[in-house]
């Protein structure tokens, strides 16, 4: 009897150290975590044993973003004329004219930088041309006298064309009135139209003297 009690107590003794290293084993097991539930810090927070730790990666993707942006992209641009090194040259998205010019040297002596807009930002495959103060001032002549050949043919269009002219605009001419309107109509029509102003003299009542008061109001062209 004495010895069955010894065996319950042993097996009773060795299950219980048995549950305990169990127990003991569950406890002392690291938590397993995710990358959600890790947050670095840059505090000097100290984080107790039962604390999630939380990863933020917010800034490892805006850094990346960052570098797919334009901030971080290059451009190709041409510069010409009037500076010193004109050539072809790779600066940084967002540079501006200005940029340009000092990259190549700065302007030389004979370049108009007045007509250069250095604020301007610049563009990939853009070609900025530096022109010189001649160049400036002869296209001002040129444009000059574009504009005085213009006001000149503008002032020649106010006559009167006889080939083209309706009757009622015949009859503003001087000497002209209905009847004579209607026979350089009729002249056109049956013969086409009036190779000079001279021709209005083959036309009835139109004498020397009337076609000299009509010679500077009327053209044939």
């Amino acid at each position: 009897m004495l010895n069955r009690e010894k065996l319950i107590g042993s097996i009773a003794m060795i299950v219980g150290c048995t549950i305990f290293l169990i127990v003991g084993c569950l406890l002392s097991k690291p938590q397993c975590c995710n990358n959600e539930d890790i947050f670095v810090s840059s505090s000097n927070k100290k984080f107790e044993k039962n604390d999630k730790v939380i990863v933020d990666n917010s800034k490892e993707n805006n850094l990346n973003d960052n570098i797919n942006s334009n901030e971080y992209k290059n451009i190709v641009v041409e510069i010409k004329g009037e500076v010193k090194k004109p050539n072809v040259y790779t600066v940084e998205y967002g540079s501006r004219v200005k940029d340009l010019v000092e990259k190549a040297g700065g302007f030389t002596d004979k370049a108009d930088s007045l007509s250069i807009n250095c604020s301007m930002k610049l563009k990939d495959e853009d070609c900025i041309i530096v022109y010189s103060k001649n160049q400036i001032k002869n296209s001002l002549k040129v444009n000059t006298i574009n504009i005085s050949n213009s006001i000149s043919n503008a002032k020649s269009s106010n006559k009167i064309n006889i080939n083209t002219a309706t009757k009622e605009e015949l009859k503003t001419l001087p000497g002209v009135g209905d009847t004579i309107a209607q026979k350089i109509i009729d002249y056109r029509e049956e013969n086409g139209e009036f190779s000079s102003i001279d021709d209005l003299t083959q036309i009835d009542r139109v004498g020397s003297k009337t076609l000299a008061k009509l010679k500077d109001k009327i053209e044939a062209r």
